[in-house]
This record gives structure tokens, C-alpha cells and sequence, in this order.
């Protein structure tokens, strides 16, 4: 059963074909994570922001004082 070369070369084309339709779902899939990631780095650096803001306002409030009604 020896295939022609015809149909060895119709079987390499079909094979390539699906090969490419994965390489773009994989590529669109890779662009969504990017994607994503970029967003979330953002929202960790505003968060990391916000932190050390709340973090400096922790800083500057005295410690063990006692409350003004004593």
C-alpha cells in the first residue's frame, strides 16, 4: 500500500494546515494572557501604592498615647 506522491503531498498540506490553525489559536491565546497580565501588573502597582500610603499614615499616628478623655 504505497501512497502516490500526490496524496503524500495533499496528507503534508492538510498536516501543515492544521499545524497553523493551532500556531494562531495558540498566538491569540498567548496576546490574551500578555494581555491580562499587563492589567494585573498595573492593579498590583496601585495596590502597592495604596499600601504604602496607608502604611505611611500608620507611621505617623503616635503610638501608645492615652485617649484625650483620661
Amino acid at each position: 500500500m504505497t501512497k502516490s506522491l500526490e496524496e503524500r503531498i495533499d496528507d503534508l498540506e492538510m498536516h501543515v494546515a492544521h499545524q497553523n490553525e493551532t500556531i494562531e489559536t495558540l498566538n491569540d491565546v498567548v496576546s490574551n494572557q500578555a494581555q491580562v497580565i499587563d492589567r494585573l501588573i498595573g492593579a498590583i502597582g496601585q495596590m502597592k501604592d495604596h499600601l504604602l500610603d496607608i502604611q505611611e499614615l500608620v507611621d505617623q499616628t503616635p503610638g501608645n498615647q492615652k485617649p484625650p478623655h483620661y
